[in-house]
């Protein structure tokens, strides 16, 4: 869990006493490969923290399947929406290969927030620098070339090519995989 102590110091000063109090609300989790995490119509009742392997979300869209984004270790993920509004899920969310993670749910955080404010603090650094990473990545995405979308996604997630495969990574960019090994190659 050392993984996840030092994911929360990069945003606050983490006390060992409210640490402690998030290991007992959270639970280890194996999913093996190809495992549905979340399916689309289920309400996301939890929060994770990938120690390794890695997580797709995708949609199915006129029969084909689109991946949104590719999680990799030492990351949270969840589908967003879903978790913070507590609705329905309009994604999916599957184990690329097997997956360590923590799990926490929506309800202990809520309790963790209340009882360690500075955990807000956390969540709120955390929700803003990963809302500027996709605005940064969606900003002006759909008027790039697909050379440009490929060395936009590079440089916002440089190790992405290391967890997901060229196919994920085709369907992330909107593009054939084909076209991202024409890409790769020159």
């Amino acid at each position: 869990m050392q993984e996840l102590a030092d994911y929360i110091k990069g945003y606050i000063d983490l006390k060992e006493d409210t640490f402690q109090h998030i290991l007992s609300l959270s639970n280890e989790v194996v999913f093996e490969k190809g495992e549905q995490i979340l399916n689309i119509g289920k309400t996301c009742k939890h929060l994770y923290f990938l120690k390794e392997g890695s997580v797709r979300s995708f949609i199915y869209q006129k029969g084909k399947d689109i991946t949104h984004w590719v999680y990799g270790p030492n990351s949270l993920f969840t589908s967003w929406g879903s978790y913070i509004l507590q609705n329905p899920s309009n994604e999916y969310l599957e184990a690329i290969d097997v997956c360590k993670v923590v799990s926490i749910s929506y309800d202990n955080w809520q309790l963790l927030f209340k009882e360690h404010p500075e955990l807000e603090r956390f969540g709120r650094l955390m929700m803003e620098q990963e809302l500027a990473i996709i605005d940064e990545f969606y900003k002006g995405y759909y008027f790039l070339s697909a050379k440009e979308k490929y060395e936009l996604l590079i440089s916002v997630y440089p190790n992405i090519t290391q967890i997901a495969n060229l196919g994920h990574i085709a369907s992330m960019l909107g593009i054939s995989q084909e076209t991202l090994s024409r890409i790769r190659s020159t």
